[in-house]
């Protein structure tokens, strides 16, 4: 088997290992039970209250949570009550009370629980511990229990209760000593021959509150232009002429790339909106752009150069056509993804909102782009929220090649807003005078509101899909139709009827707008393409050093403790006090979310900033993504992992890349807080490790926290974060007690922890991993095996450095993963190890993960696929 990746199920080591027999017997209780009988269990668990209540710090720690907890030991058929609802704390057995949370165990289990022998989370994940009840308000009497433990043992000697004698063996086998001592001409590792993630940084003290770069910052606010007749035709003229260059350019293969969307026909819909938007409102728009980005005084030479695809080109060449941004001009970009807009400017809009003021956020979508849940996501959460969003649908009747009669169910668009409540109009699109004045009116009322709106434009391409379209789709009678209604040759007989503008007026602004487009084809062509040494620019925005370089040091002795839950509570009091920009939305995170996690904050910050939304992750996710562009520093909630598949291309297509796509003009100081992994029966949608899916997306932080400490000193940093980050949370690990100053503190991302030191080979895990490697190697130091344990905390970017060094000492690898393992971060993580560490590795690496099936529904088919510390120890010490 030499130098094969070994790949065990732990379906299959669950045959050999029972877990509830073998943790027991491994934490000294036995097999039989360790009291004799219910009156012992009873004598010694009530000494024990006697003892906790006599202590005036314990009861006052004790009374800060008023709640009834029953203590239902399944084994000898009784219940022993913690009241803790009055003014002074005490404990009573076998009452008929109804209680807030009921814990069902066994005697032996609660044994181990005060023994400080008991792994928390692994007793719920394998229902050793049923909860029942509000088990996040139980979960707060952990911390205050804490010095309670030390009675227990105190109470067993008094009361004449033996300890089963400890088992634990040598540290360090002879062995595996002989071993180390034989190695010569240690190699060392090589980080050049790994993945380099591209995260510019810079130093700069931690106590400066981190600057929140974005897009508003670099605009100049301004007053509604005073557009006239004349200047809306040459905005027009404008379009066309750029657009007719393009056409012709595409043609003979000068442009990189082989789809370009036109909008020759529609250029009455662009300068009669877009002309009139302040450089301070936002405005996002699609795949079809080039007008709208035009009308609203995008640098016309910047913007033919980033169409062909040169350095000086608005986004430096790296978004081409479907993603022109200038965030001068407050344009938040166009997106080739159909209905994205709709979210960002939704985002937009929230910030405007708390901003002040009276600027708006517009989005501009094509008719097929309603059809797309994004959009009605967003309206409903627009509607809401009362946003000052304007949402212009450009009817042109096809989406793609498709009729809007073959798509639309109902294609009179501007009645989809009825469903919200939402104010809606319907203009001709190919009259810039209806869409001027129509519109223009809609934006003052919406300046002076603040409240959404929706206009539908009707009008017509008459160009393909994208050039080299065979528009088989569509009647060619239809097509002259429209082509004879010019919007262009309209507004000029309008204006020479009138007397505004003569013939030789009209042939004027012509040439100037033809010399326009001349000097920025000139501009484009005369520009170099981008260096290759560029390729990595802009990926992420630079970021405080201290967030990243920083050692990632291990918790102090202290004697505040904390549980997960209530340590990301508080990191994101302490965020939130510390940046006004930051705020939590997300579902039912006002009364503390699914697992509690945010209770009681929405007192502090009020409705405004802890904000509940609808069950819509399209718009949780992407609204976050618009206001994070635009100034806010969001935290959005997922309830459980699970669903982050319902958000993808929000995280993936938007958070992941608006800054590369936009040349580095956007930056994404966003966090998504969200709970995954199984344990708690609820089966295939509510139990996935879903970090696999997220690790190794360039331009994403993805962080995973093992305990209190972590989960703490990783958000705030996550939080402060000029990047998106994913930040996963267990929900097992809720609960999971430890140590957590009181004063400030921050711990870097991208830097993993060696949580125990050993000789014998290196175990690398995240999140519930971690404590189940820790557990196992207590039971290889049994057999005199000692194992040196990372907690990696941070998955991308991956600390191979600390990995490395740790398997250049050790000589073995083992990856612990609560997901099936392949082609999982196990997978990678041993990938790193082989290439940059080749021959540092003495025996074939073990990769241990979870049964390639979805999660089962069944307790007994749940556990036998779960990662067990037994299964980990046997095959480690198999090496």
């Amino acid at each position: 088997m030499t130098g094969v990746i070994k790949n065990y199920s732990f379906l299959q080591l669950a045959s050999v290992f029972k877990y509830a027999s073998d943790y027991v017997n491994h934490t000294g209780g036995g097999i039989m039970s360790f009291f004799k009988d219910k009156e012992e269990l009873q004598a010694i668990l009530s000494e024990l209250w006697d003892r906790i209540l006599r202590d005036e710090a314990l009861v006052s720690s004790l009374s800060t949570v008023k709640i009834l907890v029953q203590f239902d030991f399944k084994d000898f058929a009784t219940s022993l009550f913690i009241d803790n609802r009055g003014e002074t704390p005490c404990y009573f057995w076998d009452k008929d009370e109804k209680a807030d949370v009921m814990m069902i165990l066994s005697s032996d289990t609660a044994h181990l629980f005060w023994m400080e022998s008991l792994n928390v989370p692994l007793a719920l994940g394998s229902r050793k511990i049923i909860a029942k009840g509000s088990i996040q308000k139980a979960l707060k009497l952990l911390p205050a229990l804490k010095p309670a433990f030390a009675l227990y043992p105190q109470v067993l000697h008094d009361m004449g209760k033996k300890l089963p004698e400890s088992k634990t063996g040598k540290k360090n086998s002879s062995s595996a000593r002989k071993f180390f001592k034989k190695r010569k001409n240690k190699k060392a590792w090589d980080l050049t021959k790994l993945p380099d993630v591209p995260l510019p940084l810079t130093s700069s003290p931690r106590t400066e509150k981190p600057a929140t770069v974005s897009l508003s910052e670099k605009k100049p606010s301004g007053k509604n232009k005073d557009i006239t007749e004349k200047e809306l035709l040459a905005v027009m003229y404008r379009i066309r002429c750029f657009e007719e260059h393009l056409k012709e350019t595409f043609a003979s293969g000068e442009l990189p790339t082989e789809a370009i969307h036109l909008s020759i026909g529609q250029e009455a819909v662009a300068a009669g909106v877009c002309a009139q938007l302040r450089d301070s409102d936002y405005l996002n728009t699609t795949h079809r752009g080039h007008g709208h980005i035009i009308a609203k005084g995008a640098d016309l030479q910047g913007m033919m150069a980033e169409l062909y695809g040169r350095r000086t080109g608005l986004c430096s060449g790296k978004g081409g056509s479907m993603h022109v941004t200038d965030s001068s001009r407050g344009i938040l970009g166009a997106n080739g993804i159909v209905g994205a807009g709709y979210l960002l400017a939704m985002g937009a809009g929230f910030s405007l909102k708390n901003v002040g003021g009276d600027d708006i956020s517009v989005v501009i979508a094509g008719d097929g782009s309603v059809n797309q849940g994004m959009f009605h996501e967003a309206m409903n959460m627009m509607s809401l929220f009362h946003l000052p969003v304007l949402v212009v649908v450009e009817n042109n009747l096809y989406g793609e090649f498709t009729s809007v009669e073959n798509h639309s169910a109902v294609t009179e668009m501007y009645r989809r807003a009825e469903a919200y409540n939402i104010e809606a109009h319907r203009f001709n699109g190919n009259d810039v005078r209806e869409v001027f004045n129509g519109v223009g009116d809609i934006i003052e009322a919406i300046r002076q509101d603040r409240r959404p709106r929706l206009i539908e434009l009707m009008t017509y391409r008459w160009r393909g899909h994208m050039e080299g379209d065979t528009e088989a789709y569509r009647p060619e009678k239809e097509k002259e139709k429209y082509i004879n209604e010019d919007p262009i040759i309209s507004h000029e007989m309008y204006l020479s009827e009138e007397g505004t503008m003569t013939p030789a007026d009209i042939e004027d602004t012509k040439k100037k707008v033809v010399e326009e487009v001349k000097a920025a084809v000139a501009f484009a062509r005369d520009s170099e393409e981008p260096e290759l040494t560029s390729l990595m620019d802009s990926v992420y925005i630079q970021e405080d050093s201290s967030l990243w370089n920083d050692a990632l040091i291990p918790p102090p002795e202290c004697d505040s403790f904390l549980s997960v839950s209530a340590a990301i509570n508080r990191a994101l009091e302490d965020e939130m006090n510390n940046d006004a920009g930051v705020f939590l939305w997300g579902e039912d995170v006002t009364l503390g979310g699914y697992f509690n996690v945010t209770d009681g904050l929405v007192d502090t910050f009020g409705t405004g900033r802890i904000i509940d939304t609808p069950i819509s992750e399209n718009a949780i996710v992407g609204g976050a993504v618009g206001a994070a562009m635009t100034g806010m520093r969001p935290v959005a909630e997922i309830l459980f992992g699970d669903f982050l598949s319902c958000c993808m291309d929000p995280i993936l297509n938007q958070a992941a890349k608006l800054r590369y796509m936009t040349g580095g003009q956007a930056s994404i100081p966003l966090t998504i807080r969200t709970p995954l992994g199984s344990g708690i029966g609820m089966a295939a949608q509510h139990s996935q490790s879903m970090e696999r899916f997220f690790a190794g997306i360039p331009g994403l932080i993805v962080a995973a926290p093992s305990d209190a400490y972590s989960a703490k000193g990783l958000l705030k940093s996550a939080i402060r974060s000029n990047n998106p980050v994913l930040f996963f949370e267990h929900k097992l690990l809720y609960p999971l007690t430890g140590p957590v100053p009181e004063e400030e503190y921050f711990l870097p991302l991208g830097k993993a922890r060696v949580v125990q030191t050993g000789n014998y080979c290196t175990i690398v895990s995240w999140l519930m991993g971690t404590g189940i490697a820790l557990e196992a190697a207590k039971i290889l130091e049994e057999k005199g095996l000692d194992v040196e344990v990372i907690d990696l905390t941070t998955l991308y970017p991956l600390d191979y450095t600390t990995i490395l060094e740790s398997v250049s000492k050790t000589g073995k690898l083992v990856v612990v993963e609560e997901g099936n393992s392949s082609f999982g971060i196990g997978a990678e993580i041993i990938a790193g190890a082989a290439i940059g560490g080749f021959g540092l590795l003495k025996s074939p690496p073990l990769r241990l993960g979870a049964a390639e099936c979805p999660v089962p529904y069944a307790k007994n088919l749940e556990q036998g696929m779960l990662v067990t510390p037994e299964a980990v120890a046997r095959e480690i010490a198999a090496l």
